[in-house]
Formats: structure tokens, C-alpha cells, sequence
């Protein structure tokens, strides 16, 4: 038995071919696969800031996103009236730049007189290119301590 005469009668150029196929639709899934990974990767990303403040009777600056690096998409901003009474009025006001280093703008203004109903005020806040600030101002009472926040996109 010298192996002579043995051989594989199979004919495997339909199972090349196909692996062929199949190699050439897993590179291209894996295209489809990174592009959809790359979208994710560029999904934008909701990060926050805040801290407290204490009104001392001046337009303060709570929050101020001074000259941002391309479009910059605020969503709001959040400030506790709990330690509000009945004899404080606080404004607060935001303010955009539509300029590249331009005068602030007044976009918005409103007056809290007394305790609000809701503590928990919350201002919706615009995309810009150029600059996003948000003012808190004391017009009588006490001064008190608010608590504030924003969240914006990255």
C-alpha cells in the first residue's frame, strides 16, 4: 500500500468560492460596523457644573461660558430657591454673544418676588457660537446662598 490510486474525490471550488463570498461581505460589515462607531463615538456628551452663590445686592455672574471653541449647546440652567423668603426679589437674566467678541446681549429676564411656588427654577438655555451667561441680581431683601447648576453638551 504504497498510497497509489488514493485520492479526494471532493471538488471544492463551490466551498472556496463561497468562503471567497463570505470573506469580501465580513469585510464589508465590518465598514458598516466602524462607520456606525464612529457616529457614536461623535454623539455628544451632557456634562454639568455648578456651585453656589451668595447675592450681595450687584448683577452677579453665575454661570459664563466666555468665548466657547465652535458651537456650544447649553440645554439649562438650575437654581434652588430654597433659602428664599417673602421679603427677598432676585432677578435672573441671560445674556448671548451673537459677535466674536462682542457686547453681551440681554436675551431674557425675569423677576422672583417672594418664596416661588416651584424652588427648583429652571431656564432653558439657547445653542450659541459665541458666548452664553447667566446673572443672578438681588433687588431687596436679605442677601442669601442659591445653589446652581448647568448642563450642557460636550
Amino acid at each position: 500500500m504504497s498510497g497509489e490510486g488514493v485520492h479526494n474525490p471532493a471538488d471544492l471550488t463551490a466551498v472556496e468560492a463561497s468562503l471567497v463570498v463570505i470573506d469580501n461581505e465580513i469585510e464589508a460589515l465590518q465598514e458598516d460596523v466602524d462607520a456606525i462607531q464612529a457616529i457614536v463615538e461623535a454623539e455628544a456628551i451632557l456634562e454639568e457644573t455648578g456651585g453656589i452663590l451668595t447675592t450681595d445686592g450687584t448683577l452677579q455672574n453665575v454661570y459664563i461660558n466666555n468665548a466657547p471653541g465652535g458651537v456650544y449647546e447649553p440645554r439649562w440652567f438650575n437654581i434652588n430657591f430654597t433659602n428664599q423668603t417673602v421679603t427677598e426679589t432676585v432677578v435672573i437674566r441671560t445674556y448671548y454673544r451673537n459677535v466674536d467678541g462682542g457686547a453681551w446681549v440681554q436675551d431674557d429676564s425675569q423677576a422672583f418676588v417672594g418664596v416661588p411656588v416651584n424652588l427648583l427654577i429652571s431656564v432653558e438655555l439657547k445653542p450659541n457660537r459665541y458666548g452664553c451667561r447667566v446673572t443672578v441680581e438681588k433687588t431687596a431683601g436679605t442677601n442669601r446662598t442659591y445653589v446652581w447648576e448647568v448642563f450642557y453638551e460636550v
